[in-house]
């Protein structure tokens, strides 16, 4: 289990001055769980990276693998320690002169580990990621996707229990990042290791990971399960995480309902209860469905041809005995900006869950 405790960053500039980056993070990692690090440039993403790597030393707070804190080691016992967490780094950083199995074997040799013991490592891993018939090609003869699951094939070698993603999918084709975050949650059910996945491709974080942790300015802004806060209509991480698909000005559209699916359970016969229980039209503007494990994650956007209290009350309670969060918004034809929903997905979310 990673733990990071009140972790503090501080730079000095050339002027003299000093800037703080991380300012106090708290965050905790399981085993066998995948924790996405998201948020803009500046956030302090890469130096939590390189913090939670040992590659730098943090101004204060605790770096603890299993309940031992590295970041008050040094020498010899800071080297010994950082083989407890693997880095698959952006653009693989593969040494092009040498072989992928001999790329692979690097952390080994450094090690001293014996040849025969090393060679079987290395068949073992490489088969792992499916490139044991590239061992004795070279970097430049593999694709980006190949070349970044021979990273994970050396990320692996020293058996670390902490395995570091530090935009390890960026710049790849879809197909490549369907692969490689396939690969890290195999790896996470097999092997149980604690996987740090720091990314802003917001697909990436739906895809894979368990819990996602949002850095704002140096702090962690919202942090929590995936589905949970998909499921919070009023959380600003549910807008990064799932889009809604807007849709234009609507005449006759008088109340606004915005939903969200999350991790609770829900009834699929929402939609047509919904419909039943208001005598004014109801209208699907727009919104983003996806499959989360056995259950669909959504943020919809429904329209109500009424403003009439007691109506949208009736509405509001459908929703909500269906395990639904709804956020209300009125106004005569109200103006929710974008494009027009497809009647596809009007007919999917109908089904929904069915």
């Amino acid at each position: 289990m990673l733990e990071i405790v009140d972790l503090h960053k501080r730079y000095e500039l050339k002027t003299g001055r000093p800037v703080e980056v991380l300012k106090g993070i708290d965050l905790t990692v399981p085993d066998g769980s995948i924790t996405a690090v998201v948020g803009p440039s500046g956030a302090g993403k890469s130096t939590l990276s390189r913090c939670i790597s040992l590659l730098e030393m943090p101004s204060s707070g605790q770096i603890l693998v299993d309940g031992r804190n590295l970041s008050e080691l040094s020498g010899r016992a800071l080297r010994d320690s950082r083989r407890s967490i693997g880095t698959i780094f952006q653009h693989s950083a593969l040494l092009r002169r040498i072989t992928v199995a001999e790329n692979v074997a690097l952390p080994l040799r450094n090690l001293g580990v014996e040849h025969g013991e090393m060679e079987a490592r290395v068949a073992e891993l490489l088969e792992r990621v499916d490139l044991l018939h590239k061992a004795d090609a070279y970097p430049g003869q593999l694709s980006g996707g190949q070349a970044q699951r021979v990273g994970i094939a050396r990320a692996l070698a020293l058996r670390p229990r902490i395995l570091l993603s530090d935009e390890s999918t960026s710049g790849l084709d879809p197909r490549s990042t369907h692969q490689i975050l396939r690969l890290l949650t195999e790896l996470r059910a097999d092997l149980g290791v604690s996987i740090v996945l720091i990314t802003h491709e917001m697909e990436a974080v739906r895809a894979a990971a368990d819990e996602v942790a949002f850095l704002d300015h140096g702090r962690i802004a919202e942090h929590g399960r995936v589905a949970d806060l998909i499921g919070r209509g009023d959380s600003p991480a549910a807008g990064q995480l799932l889009p809604v698909h807007p849709v234009e000005r609507v005449p006759g559209v008088r109340t606004v309902l915005r939903v969200s699916l999350g991790s609770v359970p829900v009834d699929p016969a929402w939609f047509g209860d919904l419909a039943r229980a208001v005598s004014a039209g109801v209208s699907l503007l727009g919104g983003t469905l996806e499959d989360h494990g056995t259950r669909p994650l959504g943020r919809l956007v429904i329209g109500l041809d009424t403003d009439d209290q007691r109506q949208v009350a009736a509405a509001v309670a459908v929703l909500d005995a269906a395990g639904l969060r709804v956020i209300v918004e009125g106004g005569a034809d109200v103006p929710v900006r974008g494009r027009p929903a497809d009647a596809d997905l009007t007919r999917e979310v109908a089904g929904v869950a069915a």
